[in-house]
């Protein structure tokens, strides 16, 4: 899907657990209905304005970025599909798309393959939001210890995130405050840009 600056802006990005793809079934069937610019693949670029004020400040505040429309795999690990996890595209679904996510578990050899950050808890089968790009609140690891600004930030067991002195395929970006065990913190996503 090409880049979409006009996408529908009348819910929370970060409140979305949906069972169709444009978050919209007839009641009656229950079957998707279809509205304009909310498809797979749709993804915009943000400015923290405008990411604050899709936000459901709940489950956080949102920040400048990219943001894509995906579907969590079914085969996600449900507890590791929550607000600052990082999950990465499925690489075991042919032909390969970056609109379908999984938790970081499902094969630790795909988590440098298009991490994301997932906005909030969502049932693996549904639609959401996900961040790919910008600055990104992510969950740090139990045993992260508080680090410093600039440290190299890699995915670890249930996708949450440790610091590292050295580059590895599963980084997800650099932390831009210092982190603390098991608490949310803002990285840079430094992974490349794609669309798909």
């Amino acid at each position: 899907m090409p880049l979409n600056q006009s996408i529908t802006t009348w819910l929370a990005l970060n409140a979305c657990n949906d069972t169709s793809e444009s978050g919209v079934t007839d009641p009656v069937t229950g079957q998707t209905m279809f509205i304009p610019d909310l498809y797979a693949g749709d993804y915009f670029d943000l400015t923290e304005a405008e990411a604050n004020a899709l936000s459901y400040t709940t489950n956080g505040t949102l920040h400048a970025g990219r943001y894509r429309r995906v579907q969590v795999d079914s085969g996600a690990t449900a507890a590791n599909v929550k607000v600052g996890t990082v999950g990465n595209m499925n690489c075991a679904i042919a032909p390969l798309t970056f609109n379908i996510v999984t938790s970081a578990d499902v094969n630790t050899a795909w988590n440098g393959l298009h991490p994301v950050v997932f906005l909030n808890t969502v049932t693996p089968g549904n639609w959401c939001f996900v961040q790919e790009l910008g600055l990104a609140t992510v969950l740090g690891a139990a045993n992260v210890g508080t680090t410093t600004v600039g440290q190299i930030e890699v995915v670890t067991t249930g996708g949450v995130v440790t610091s590292s002195a050295t580059f590895t395929v599963a980084t997800v970006g650099l932390s831009v405050e210092n982190s603390q065990n098991s608490k949310l913190f803002k990285v840079i996503m430094d992974v490349p840009a794609v669309q798909g």
